[in-house]
């Protein structure tokens, strides 16, 4: 079942840590506002997501497209860093996406680099990311350290510091404050686009 917009502005205001009153003053409402949108007891307007998009730095579509203000097709974000080129594998097996993936609660990223050859995921494949904050240790995740452009890597937690492992024994494995880490999705399936059907692993 797809994430209704307002437990998805619930759960992003509480991983960003910002109070009700804070939104609502950001956004221009009142906070019990804010509290009957998250619990599903008022709806808003485009213009009132797109602002609360902003303030908690939300995909602005995603946003209009669980509210019915969009529709949702799949769509690519952009690229994300993980090498160079390498074969396919094998045996992949054919099917229809979205009976697979909702496109509410996932989105695509093309693969740049052999990062994660070993997990299976090759240059110019597409990533199928589910929209999340939180990981588990071992999922591979899109994430954000500091200022930095997103990266796919295995995630792993020790403590108080987030190690993003690579899957490609030429690379070492980085180890950063979790603080410093936004996790911005989990890997939920590859897309191969170098052979002339749509698969997925």
């Amino acid at each position: 079942m797809s994430e209704s917009i307002g437990t998805m502005i619930r759960n992003l205001r509480k991983d960003r840590k910002v109070s009700q009153r804070a939104l609502a003053a950001e956004v221009g409402l009142h906070f019990a506002s804010i509290s009957k949108i998250e619990n599903g007891k008022e709806t808003c307007g485009e213009e009132t997501l797109k602002r609360i998009a902003k303030a908690l730095g939300a995909d602005v579509d995603v946003f209009l497209g669980i509210a019915g203000h969009r529709t949702m097709p799949y769509r690519v974000l952009g690229n994300i860093a993980a090498g160079t080129p390498i074969d396919a594998i094998e045996d992949v097996e054919t099917f229809s996406l979205t009976d697979h993936f909702d496109p509410h609660d996932h989105y695509m990223l093309r693969v740049r680099g052999d990062s994660m050859i070993l997990a299976g995921i090759n240059d110019g494949d597409m990533a199928i990311v589910r929209h999340s904050s939180t990981a588990r240790n071992g999922d591979i995740v899109v994430a954000i350290v500091g200022d930095e452009e997103a990266t796919l890597k295995t995630y792993t937690r020790q403590d108080k510091l987030v190690v993003l492992s690579p899957a490609n024994r030429t690379l070492k494995a980085r180890a950063y404050p979790t603080a410093e880490v936004q996790v911005r999705g989990v890997l939920a399936g590859v897309l191969r686009t170098s052979i002339d059907h749509m698969v997925a692993t």
